[in-house]
């Protein structure tokens, strides 16, 4: 049974946060945001938001990291690609996230490819 598989170069871009209020990511190129992850080493709960160009991409508003633990952000399917003037905010709700990872392929996802 044929099936496409797409192939792509990936990268991560990882920050920390350091204080309450967004940082920005300034990309300079196009692509895919393909899942996010953040680690809580605090004692208490943050709230975690991610926008691109301005449309949160973080399913169900902002997300709630428990403390001591690393999730995953589930992230909506509607505004994925990133362009290349567009930007990136990450807004942590307090210091604590260590790291927050990026998850990111070509855009479009990268070549498909048919496997037989």
């Amino acid at each position: 049974m044929p099936v496409t598989a797409n192939l792509s170069s990936t990268f991560c871009i990882t920050m920390t946060s350091t204080g309450a209020g967004p940082g920005f990511v300034f990309p300079g190129r196009a692509f895919k945001i393909v899942a996010i992850s953040a680690n809580n080493d605090t004692a208490g709960a943050i709230t975690l938001d991610v926008l691109v160009g301005g449309t949160q991409i973080s399913r169900g508003g902002a997300v709630n990291i428990a403390a001591n633990v690393c999730e995953w952000v589930e992230i909506d399917n509607i505004d994925l690609e990133v362009g290349a003037a567009e930007t990136v905010s990450v807004n942590p709700s307090a210091v604590g996230l260590d790291p927050i990872c990026i998850y990111c392929v070509a855009t479009g996802g990268g070549q498909a490819l048919i496997v037989t």
